[in-house]
């Protein structure tokens, strides 16, 4: 696997053909459609310090046991935590959120973002994804929608550190 988390906040989401995130509210019956995917995402969180996650994905996804710790970052309250004894609900500002992750984890953590789709698409939105992979299935899903065209933001963020550091070298 050549694909390697970097020290910041990381995203990984499987999208459908259509670019949904999920067929009947949960993105596992997508993996038919991209066999691959399983043992990329288990990779990717091998090297993770850290997982996050939005409410609606923690609660509808399996997350009992994780490798490492966990945090659900949600605007509701939570109740169940479905007995996974490393989560723990984080609420606010999401800038705020991010740099409390990175104080308490350490500055060269890496965070990997499971989604869902809402999740990444405010990262990218408050320019606080550094990485983001992509995995496409070639079934159709039927809902939680990924606009890709957010994505552009965060090239056009990347371009530009690029470009920079190239002019300043």
């Amino acid at each position: 696997m050549s694909a390697q988390l970097v020290s910041g906040v990381n995203g990984c989401l499987l999208v459908a053909a259509n670019l949904a995130t999920t067929i009947a509210g949960r993105s596992h019956p997508l993996r038919a459609g991209a066999h691959w995917d399983r043992e990329f995402f288990m990779a990717l969180r091998s090297q993770a310090d850290l997982i996050l996650v939005g409410g609606k994905t923690f609660s509808a996804e399996p997350y009992r046991h994780t490798p490492v710790p966990i945090a659900i970052y949600s605007t509701t309250n939570l109740l169940n935590l479905k007995s996974n004894p490393v989560a723990r609900v984080v609420s606010g500002d999401l800038a705020g959120v991010i740099e409390k992750l990175q104080n308490a984890f350490g500055s060269g953590a890496k965070i990997l973002c499971e989604g869902g789709p809402t999740l990444i698409s405010a990262l990218i939105e408050v320019n606080l994804l550094d990485q983001l992979f992509l995995s496409r299935s070639t079934l159709a899903g039927d809902s939680d929608f990924f606009d890709a065209d957010i994505t552009k933001k965060m090239l056009l963020a990347s371009s530009s550190a690029a470009l920079d550091h190239y002019l300043k070298h």
